[in-house]
């Protein structure tokens, strides 16, 4: 795995820089994540096993987008779950995909599709997203333009406290113009997370270091009407996603979906869940697909002036 460097989708480089003011982000504090990389892509063992399934493989690296697929994670419940997930080094750096039944290449009419993420500077921040939301793919623009762009986590996530920052982003089509409005309050950090898994058909806890991120859509918890979590384990990716609101009514079945982690909380009075994604059911793959087979991101057309 690189080290923290500057590992950004250059698929989408030319598409989400903008002007070129300083960006808001506050100076980092004590280094506590050598390669914040290492939280975004999942390691695959020789034979095509997922090195959290058999960690004591050797020569585990960094699954990308040409290795075949012997093992995929699904959401829950399980057995098969509603959807693949995968966490794998693209052409430009780090990506999770996710796929629907047949979980062949990408159709986003379906929701097929994932996630982009830059590491510059110690800092990760989710470049771009699609999915079944919206029918388009959707940069989160800022960085290098007066703003910060969608923060996830940076390299100075602490243990036992939150380390907390105001993001400032918008979500616009790609390609559009960079620019920020939208404040953020994000907070995050390092733990020791026993996560729920399905190895073998058999039910585990794995436990692992994660960083737990968490954006609001407010520039404080006491304004947000809603906030995503996310649970990122190391050598894993993206493991746990939640939707919480204080408004929105919740999926019909999170009993079934969400079997729930120690850091599954509301983050105070008022809220619930209303979504997740639990990417932590085992799998196994014929081999067939690949991330670049997938065929996802798509093509992105050059920006205006």
């Amino acid at each position: 795995m690189q080290d923290v460097k500057r590992a950004g989708a250059g698929l989408l480089a030319a598409a989400l820089v903008g002007c070129r003011l300083a960006a808001a982000t506050p100076a980092l504090g004590p280094i506590t994540i050598d390669d914040p990389a290492a939280f975004l892509a999942q390691l695959r063992c020789p034979d095509g096993r997922l090195e959290v399934a058999e960690p004591r493989c050797a020569n585990a690296a960094p699954q990308t987008a040409a290795d075949p697929m012997r093992m995929r994670r699904r959401d829950w419940p399980p057995p098969e779950g509603y959807i693949a997930q995968d966490a794998i080094l693209g052409p430009g750096g780090p990506e999770t995909i996710w796929a629907n039944p047949p979980f062949g290449r990408a159709v986003t009419a379906r929701g097929d599709g994932g996630e982009i993420y830059a590491v510059e500077g110690g800092t990760v921040r989710v470049v771009a997203t699609q999915d079944g939301g919206k029918p388009y793919l959707q940069g989160f623009y800022g960085a290098h333009c007066g703003g910060t762009g969608w923060i996830v986590f940076r390299a100075d996530a602490p243990t036992g406290r939150w380390a907390s920052l105001v993001a400032h982003l918008s979500g616009e089509r790609v390609p559009s113009m960079c620019f920020a409005w939208s404040a953020a309050f994000t907070r995050y950090r390092l733990e020791q997370v026993a996560a729920p898994w399905v190895v073998g058909g058999v039910r585990r806890d794995i436990v692992r270091p994660t960083i737990i991120s968490e954006h609001y859509d407010r520039a404080s918890i006491e304004a947000a009407t809603a906030m995503e979590r996310s649970l990122f384990a190391k050598g894993v990716g993206r493991i746990v996603w939640e939707s919480w609101s204080r408004r929105a009514a919740p999926s019909v079945d999170l009993a079934a979906r969400c079997p729930g982690a120690a850091w599954s909380t509301p983050p105070g009075p008022g809220w619930r869940l209303v979504d997740c994604r639990y990417a932590t059911n085992l799998v196994t793959a014929d081999g067939s697909m690949t991330g670049a087979a997938f065929g996802w991101p798509p093509p992105i057309a050059k920006p205006g002036p």
